[in-house]
């Protein structure tokens, strides 16, 4: 059914006298009556061979693809069957399409007549994202299993092309499960599935328990050999399928300066430069998927600079804007919570999860988050609250009420980038500077004034402004602006204060008899003498939350301040992904530096096994965490966490071509 609006609706649902789920929508059932996870287990573990094929795995990953995810039967189930196979040392990637999602209430109404689901029913409700159009990521960990569910809420057809490049992840096994292609014809046909041959690659496997002429002639037409077998229960037949392309190469080569390089290591080892919070996210992330990595800071300890602040919020930059930012600003925002709790579960990262309430402290804000609302509306991530309101929760009175984030949260950044090193797959090397990267042979060569650090095949960059030293990221327009965090000690009035709070600057909740006070940025790095006005600046700043309050920490005056340089962009978005080479590109897309509007096929120039992750501004916390995923997922030729349409708002050769296209080279 068509969903023209930016949110998603829900399934409308009815419940037999048995539990068992109806759509009114499709006017059809979701489960057999029979036995729904007998009939899972028949139409899909079993038609697609999963107990021979995980059997011959050997560490490799193996990824399905669902269109139609409904209550997640076959997800769940999918999942116990994973691990109770014990495939030793890979993981499952689960990419599942869905327009009408189960709310929250309905899923867990469901899952409870399955008790054998349970450990992994329980998992899935715990982080099950908001229903908002888009991708969501979901990490779960089931013992030493591990199994990642990318749930695409939209329209299968827009969604699968939103993840398809030329040389991107191919799906392994497909489950087809929409409603009736009599009452869905639109989740069975020729178009969707000229999709999903695009998406496979010679012998993946396909079923489902549809054996309509719609769906066989679809198959047929997109190169799948198509077998009949008796289907479950009452129902007569189903459908099993193969992919056996005439030749290899893909029919549909999309092509574009968006398009990302292949990606093929047989040597599974990188050198991360800077340890930040980007180079201590980036290197866990490759080290977790079996990377040896040799991270190296410049500095005696890693987090020595920005990074190391005693506290940062992870904050929600909201976008009411039609554009893709907005939809990466939030599924940033939503993967670094998940990210965040679990990492707070076995490691000590001051993990404070209080809530964070964006006040509408002018005209121009109100106006700004009441456009938010309309985008936003229904999902649980997200409240609108008046003063009234406002002041109860955060426990301190405020003139004006605002936007609250029930989830929003404060971290110790610098204890964050210890827990991220821990690894055993992660060496550190610290106070050395890299001053040269040369490419000889298949390999990078790291130096510094002593000669050679380290070699790999594969280095990220991730050493913030300093990015602009070497010869292959020079080109980049980073800026710096540097920021200040103020720590005050509690009052009688601040330390009834619950969440935190933010205007033009933001202030925490106590911890440990402690607040922290940050907002004020400059663009020149500020001097000894700079310190006191911007004290005063960031004290400033908490009037439009409380005056009270100021006059109350202004007569204690600050315990200690922290200053520490930022880097970021001319559109404020991270620079990362992988390096072109500068050079051939401007020669690639020089037709655009005529006529912006032109269409230019080839594909970009990329430096060999070559990455940047630089520029996250006064959002680190927010935005590291997925960024050093996709750049993990990027490398290892998986599944991505990000659609494209968000990847080309980060891709680095974006600068290039907004240059050619204004004419300024």
């Amino acid at each position: 059914m068509p969903n023209d609006e930016n949110h998603i609706k829900p399934a409308n649902l009815s419940w037999d006298a048995a539990g068992n789920p109806y759509s009114e929508d499709y006017q059809d059932i979701y489960y057999s009556k029979a036995n729904a996870l007998a009939e899972s287990s028949y139409i899909f573990l079993e038609a697609n061979n999963f107990a021979e094929r995980w059997n011959k795995l050997d560490g490799n990953n193996f990824i399905i693809a669902e269109c139609g995810f409904g209550g997640g039967l076959n997800f769940l189930n999918t999942c116990k069957f994973w691990c109770e196979s014990k495939p030793t040392n890979s993981t499952l990637y689960y990419l599942a399409c869905e327009l009408n999602p189960f709310n929250k209430s309905d899923l867990t109404r469901l899952h409870k007549q399955y008790p054998e689901l349970s450990p992994y029913a329980d998992c899935l409700i715990q982080d099950y994202p908001p229903l908002h159009s888009g991708i969501h990521s979901i990490n779960l960990n089931f013992g030493n299993h591990h199994v990642v569910l990318i749930l695409m809420l939209g329209n299968a057809k827009s969604m699968l092309e939103q993840v398809w490049q030329t040389y991107g992840f191919r799906i392994d096994a497909w489950y087809l499960d929409g409603f009736s292609p009599a009452l869905n014809a639109d989740m069975w046909d020729e178009e969707l599935c000229s999709i999903i041959a695009d998406l496979s690659k010679t012998g993946t496997t396909l079923s489902t328990y549809s054996a309509a002429g719609l769906i066989k002639n679809s198959l047929k037409q997109n190169n799948f050999s198509i077998k009949r077998k008796s289907g479950f229960a009452q129902k007569r037949h189903m459908l099993v399928a193969e992919y056996n392309p005439a030749d290899k190469l893909q029919k549909k080569l999309q092509q574009g300066w968006f398009q990302l390089p292949e990606t093929k290591y047989s040597n599974k080892s990188a050198i991360v430069i800077g340890g930040g919070l980007a180079g201590c996210s980036t290197a866990s992330e490759l080290a977790k998927t079996g990377w040896q990595i040799t991270l190296i800071e410049r500095e005696p300890k890693i987090a020595s600079k920005a990074s190391g602040n005693p506290r940062g919020i992870v904050y929600c930059k909201i976008s009411d804007s039609p554009d893709d930012t907005a939809d990466y600003y939030l599924a940033s925002y939503l993967f670094a919570l998940q990210h965040y709790q679990q990492i707070s579960k076995t490691n000590s990262i001051d993990w404070q999860s209080c809530g964070l309430l964006q006040v509408a402290h002018d005209k121009r804000e109100q106006k700004r988050q009441a456009q938010t609302m309309k985008k936003f509306k229904d999902t649980h991530f997200i409240e609108n609250l008046n003063a009234q309101t406002a002041s109860k929760l955060s426990g301190i009175e405020l003139v004006n009420g605002g936007l609250f984030f029930p989830e929003g949260a404060l971290l110790n950044p610098q204890a964050l980038c210890q827990a991220y090193t821990l690894h055993n797959n992660i060496n550190c090397i610290t106070n050395t500077e890299v001053l040269k990267l040369t490419f000889k042979n298949k390999v990078w060569l790291v130096e510094n004034t002593q000669g050679k650090i380290a070699q790999a095949p594969v280095v990220i960059i991730a050493n913030s402004h300093d990015a602009l030293n070497f010869k292959q990221t020079q080109h980049y327009p980073l800026l710096q602006n540097f920021g200040q965090i103020d720590e005050y000690p509690s009052t009688k009035l601040s330390s009834t204060l619950s969440c935190i709070i933010c205007a033009k600057g933001y202030i925490s909740p106590a911890n440990a008899k402690k607040h922290f006070i940050g907002g004020i940025t400059k663009s020149t790095e500020p001097m000894l003498s700079d310190i006191d006005e911007i004290v005063e600046q960031n004290l400033e700043f908490t009037r439009t939350i409380n005056p009270q309050l100021t006059e109350e920490l202004k007569k204690l005056g600050p315990s200690k301040s922290r200053s520490g340089s930022r880097c970021s962009s001319p559109d404020y978005l991270p620079i990362t992904g992988p390096v072109e080479n500068n050079i051939s590109c401007r020669r690639i897309y020089k037709a655009l530096n005529r006529n912006a509007k032109k269409k230019v096929s080839q594909t970009p120039e990329y430096v060999p096994g070559l990455y940047i992750n630089v520029a996250h501004g006064s959002h680190g916390l927010t935005s590291t965490p997925i960024i050093a995923n996709y750049l993990a997922s990027l490398i290892n030729h998986s599944p991505l966490a990000l659609s494209n349409a968000s990847i080309n708002c980060l891709l680095p050769l974006r600068f290039l071509i907004r240059d050619l296209k204004k004419q300024r080279l």
